[in-house]
């Protein structure tokens, strides 16, 4: 019986885990420039915000594919009108939430199209996980390369360490 018990417990845990965030504020604002794969640049209720799109990790921009991924965003976004479902903010100052343009999730279309990963260490979300496999499987966007992509929080950390810095002794 005990371990009926744990049993449901763990896998009401898990379903609850799987909740997607919290939409704590909505608004509507103009995209006015795209910093990357998944950061924007909105002008909203006269004020400049900059917003991180929930549940993505798009390539850096000095990585392979962190331009193309910058385009593509672009070409979907920018000079459009937009509507931000906030989830929260980040260290950064800046504004979390899902995209919205039309009846398009923008975050997903993202992943969905291959141009950023799902970011699972943040985001549970079982829809973004299948489309990013979907994407893998299909070789679409970053996933179309030859060579096994690198997803952005393992380049991040690979910059931080110490065989990740450039020499920058004199010689």
């Amino acid at each position: 019986m005990r371990l009926i018990t744990l049993s449901v417990f763990a896998i009401c845990s898990l379903t609850i885990l799987a909740v997607p965030p919290k939409v704590i504020k909505e608004f509507t604002g103009k995209v006015t420039k795209v910093l990357d794969g998944d950061s924007v640049e909105l002008k909203a209720e006269e004020k400049t915000l900059v917003i991180r799109l929930e549940g993505i990790d798009a390539p850096e921009p000095s990585q392979n594919f962190g331009s193309k991924a910058k385009e593509i965003l672009s070409s979907l976004v920018l000079d459009k009108t937009v509507t931000i479902k906030q989830t929260g903010d980040d260290m950064y100052g800046r504004i979390i939430g899902y995209m919205i343009l039309e009846q398009t999730e923008i975050n997903l279309k993202m992943v969905e199209e291959g141009w950023a990963w799902h970011f699972s260490k943040y985001n549970d979300e079982e829809r973004y996980s299948k489309l990013e496999k979907l994407a893998l499987k299909e070789k679409k966007g970053l996933w179309a390369d030859e060579q096994t992509p690198i997803a952005p929080w393992d380049y991040r950390a690979k910059k931080k360490t110490p065989e990740g810095k450039k020499d920058s002794a004199p010689k």
